[in-house]
């Protein structure tokens, strides 16, 4: 079985104790913490910086997981024969066409969210088939193999400081031939996931790096160029509701 490396850019370290290093289920996985409480570096330098110091010639599951992702069973198991070739995740997004015109969003994968004290905890999510292909991960959590690192050149985008880079590399692998799979993992999100107004800033850059592309993120379509108008009334009816979710969790 490869070694499990769990790492996480760190500004709360009692959540991060909480979730990551006194939890049960990280048995035989190896954390790193990337102290972030002074210098606020964006999490596409924090994890490239692991990235660049690592030793390839280990073979090891690299999973990129937030401070507050607490898995709800054991992580090494989860990972234990998946396959080398692509990117896991418990949770991301994927587009459906239906009638060939219309193009839903939808979740794929599920996993459990609640505040920072623990209330409110409710199921996010749809739940899918074990290795669904999805388009992007949400930033909570993402697992690449080592080997698929040092072998098809991967990195994060320095430029997306604290959103979209997790759904960056999914797509930067994408398209190198790289699929992106859900991974069934119980695991709790201790945040109540507010889309922040710099969301919107990091958005209209994929847009722009991707000029002629389209991906589904879990907070939005990314979008790049010109897309079909049927696309676009469901891309707007999706930040519509989005926007009322968010409004009605700080209410």
């Amino acid at each position: 079985m490869d070694d499990v490396v769990a790492i996480s850019v760190v500004r709360d370290f009692g959540m991060y104790a909480r979730c990551i290093t006194e939890n049960p289920n990280m048995a035989g996985c190896e954390t790193v913490a990337i102290d972030n409480t002074a210098a606020a570096d964006g999490i596409g330098v924090c994890y490239n910086r692991f990235l660049d110091s690592f030793d390839f010639s280990r073979p090891a599951w690299l999973v990129f997981c937030h401070e507050d992702f607490e898995p709800l069973e054991n992580l090494r198991q989860a990972l234990d024969g998946r396959d080398h070739a692509a990117l896991w995740g418990p949770i991301g997004a994927l587009t459906e066409v239906v009638c060939g015109i219309y193009h839903r969003w939808r979740f794929a994968g599920e996993v459990w969210q609640c505040r920072k004290d623990g209330t409110c905890r409710n199921l996010q999510g749809r739940k899918v088939p074990d290795g669904t292909l999805a388009e992007t991960f949400d930033c909570q959590c993402l697992a690449v193999h080592s080997s698929l690192v040092a072998q098809a050149g991967l990195r994060f985008d320095e430029n997306l400081t604290f959103d979209l880079y997790a759904e960056d590399f999914c797509i930067a692998a994408a398209l190198k031939g790289i699929p992106s799979r859900i991974m069934h993992l119980k695991a709790c999100h201790w945040s109540p996931g507010q889309v922040q107004q710099r969301y919107a800033v990091q958005e209209a850059y994929l847009a722009a790096k991707y000029p002629d592309a389209c991906f589904t993120g879990t907070s939005s379509w990314i979008l790049g160029g010109d897309p079909p108008l049927f696309r676009r009334l469901t891309v707007r009816a999706k930040k519509l509701a989005l926007g009322m979710l968010s409004r009605m969790k700080t209410a």
